[in-house]
């Protein structure tokens, strides 16, 4: 080689020294073993000769980048690296993914824990029953109208159902549903009727108190114990169902509509409490008895309105007058007739 030191005479690989000499034995490399100049080669590839089974095993095309190897797709777990985007920054970007999905993770389960956190709170704080209001009631106490409703304090106000409310008050044989009304956020109010007792009858000895569809609400055995204020019924051919909580039936179905109807009339007009007793024994001459002594004769059950109503007037005008007693027969309700 031009302008190197004509004495340097490099060393192969594996060669040994004598063990007395300055380098002790030592293998060529564990060592430096260059003893002069750096060789000045301006291709760094034909380097090292002290390991010429490198050089054997190099590829002739190392320098160009040529070749199957090169040419080659770098492959990673992830897939191809995108153009633009080195191996390292897709390494990084992995990591971030990877760290990110706790993070994800525990937004979601936070989410889940604060839904279910309002869910209860609205559930049992804000939408529950605290309020319980009943109106309609006369003898039976507000809490036995809740009772019957089976509303509790403490309900989720949203899915109370009217229907199934409306049932269980119907269930109490003295309550009659109207509605049921939420105001939100807890307050609830039912409205009932209670079943008014309007007639009585003697039945086998025992008298039994109906409203006007022919519920009994309670029955005695003791005569001193007939009201006053209501209306005896006479001549009903009584069938089954005499016990409370019941309908009684009748044998004849015209005398079923019958009393319907004419204690329906009674009730609009506001005049049950006039009428000392009724007898439907004969369905084509129905006889009312007035508590001022009045004997009215309204016959069949042909425009019960009309004649309750011309009975009520000419009523009226015969105690103006002075009349007391007698009879007035308003079968034809547009020219009653009145017989002392």
């Amino acid at each position: 080689m031009d302008g190197q030191n004509q004495d340097y005479r490099p060393r192969t690989a594996g060669e040994r020294r004598n063990a007395s000499g300055p380098d002790g034995g030592v293998r060529d490399w564990q060592r430096n073993t260059w003893f002069g100049p750096a060789p000045l080669n301006n291709n760094p590839f034909e380097e090292p000769e002290d390991a010429p089974e490198l050089k054997e095993i190099r590829s002739a095309n190392v320098t160009e980048h040529a070749g199957d190897f090169w040419n080659t797709p770098e492959k990673s777990n992830t897939g191809p690296v995108p153009s633009g985007r080195t191996a390292v920054n897709e390494s990084r970007s992995r990591d971030r993914r990877i760290k990110a999905r706790p993070r994800t993770f525990r937004l979601i389960a936070g989410g889940f824990v604060f839904i279910a956190a309002l869910v209860l709170i609205l559930r049992f704080a804000v939408f529950s029953v605290k309020e319980i209001y009943v109106n309609g009631n006369s003898t039976v106490s507000a809490e036995e109208v809740i009772r019957a409703s089976g509303i509790r304090r403490g309900d989720y106000i949203l899915s109370l159902n009217e229907k199934t409310v409306e049932e269980r008050i119907t269930s109490d044989y003295r309550l009659q549903f109207r509605y049921m009304a939420t105001q939100l956020p807890s307050t609830v109010v039912i409205s009932v009727r209670e079943r008014e007792p309007c007639c009585w009858l003697t039945y086998c000895g025992i008298m039994y108190v109906m409203d006007k569809n022919r519920m009994v609400l309670y029955e005695s055995e003791n005569p001193s114990e007939q009201p006053q204020n209501l209306v005896e019924i006479k001549g009903l051919e009584v069938r089954s169902n005499t016990l409370v909580g019941q309908y009684i039936n009748l044998g004849s179905e015209t005398q079923q509509s019958i009393f319907t109807e004419l204690f329906l009339e009674m009730k609009v007009l506001g005049c049950t409490d006039q009428i000392k007793e009724a007898d439907i024994s004969n369905t084509s001459s129905i006889l009312l008895f007035t508590r001022d002594g009045y004997i009215a004769a309204l016959g069949d059950r042909n425009n019960l309105h009309a004649k309750l109503r011309s009975l009520l007037l000419v009523q009226e005008e015969l105690k103006q007058q002075n009349y007391s007693g007698g009879t007035i027969s308003v079968t034809n309700p547009e020219a009653p007739i009145y017989t002392p």
